[in-house]
């Protein structure tokens, strides 16, 4: 019976359990797909933030890696312990060479990881 005292015939049940179930598969799907998209985001952005980044300690929840470079481009991985659909595990952040200090962009351009970690 519902809440107004009279019985629900069998196929509005059965339609609404199908509905909860279709509800609950698509907001299941939905955070599935924002969780996985926002893993491996590639970010460009400005010298300060990039030089932060390659300057990251080692640490447990946060850690980057100088990737390379291609002829325009410097290239860090970040990771982050979060969560992934609160935006963690790897990013991929680049800079212009340009951008950089002429003595680090030289060093990447020779091969030469400026930012090693200990």
């Amino acid at each position: 019976m519902d809440h107004a005292g009279f019985d629900l015939p069998a196929m509005t049940r059965a339609t609404r359990l199908a509905s909860i179930c279709a509800l609950a598969v698509v907001t299941a799907g939905l955070l599935f797909l924002f969780g996985c998209s926002s893993t491996g985001r590639h970010y460009q952005v400005p010298r300060d933030e990039f030089e932060r980044l390659a300057r990251l300690p080692m640490g447990s929840a946060l850690d980057s890696r100088f990737i390379g470079a291609t002829e325009h481009r410097a290239y860090l991985a970040v990771w982050s312990a979060m969560p992934s659909s609160a935006g963690g595990g790897d990013h991929v952040y680049s800079v212009a060479l340009d951008e950089l200090p002429p003595e680090i962009a030289q060093r990447i351009r020779s091969g030469e990881n400026p930012w090693p970690k200990q």
